[in-house]
Order: C-alpha cells, then structure tokens, then sequence
C-alpha cells in the first residue's frame, strides 16, 4: 500500500482553498512540507506532496544576487503533513522569482 500526502492545487496567502491527498509512487517515501524563503521582498513559496527520503534535505543558493532557503520538513506516515498551504513546484517558483527580481531591474 501506497503512502498518502495532502497537496494543495489552490491557494491564497498561505490558505489552501481545495486540499487534496494523493497517493505517492512506491519510491517516493516521505510526505513533505516545504517552505521557500528569500531575500528580497519576495512572498514565501509553499509546497506539500510527497518525496522520496533521500532528496527530503535543505537547500540554499543565490538566484541573480537573490539568496534563497529552501527548508524541506519530511515524515514517513500518511497524511503527516497536515493541512496545506500553497503549493508550487519549487523550481517553477524559484523560476517566477527569477522573473519577479529581473522584472525589477528592468526598470
């Protein structure tokens, strides 16, 4: 049997308007809640779905002089990670981030 972890399609602010769980590939471990941060004044990027164990780790990096953290929080029972926020893939995010910051620039 599969694991199950929430996700979230549709959010505002850190509030999920239409929670969901899926069921995880037999690879994929954990349940994750993650959390983007930057920065500049930038908003938060949230993510929640599911992970396998050996890429649940912290991350950092500078994006066009824009420092980010990405803090990866992992557990290993169905539904674990609560109710979700919003979710965006974190490399679609940190993406639009590139665009947000470069946008400013432009200027």
């Amino acid at each position: 049997e599969s694991l199950s972890c929430y996700t979230c399609d549709e959010g505002i602010l850190g509030t999920c308007l239409f929670k969901a769980s899926v069921n995880c590939t037999k690879t994929q471990d954990r349940c994750l809640t993650a959390v983007a941060k930057f920065s500049a004044d930038l908003l938060d990027i949230h993510e929640r779905g599911c992970i396998e164990n050996s890429n649940c780790v912290n991350d950092n990096g500078t994006i066009l002089n824009v420092n980010y953290t990405i803090t990866r929080t992992c557990c290993s029972t169905s539904l674990c990670n609560g109710a979700a926020s919003i979710q965006l893939p974190l490399t679609a995010a940190l993406g639009a981030a590139l665009v947000a910051v470069w946008n400013q620039w432009a200027l």
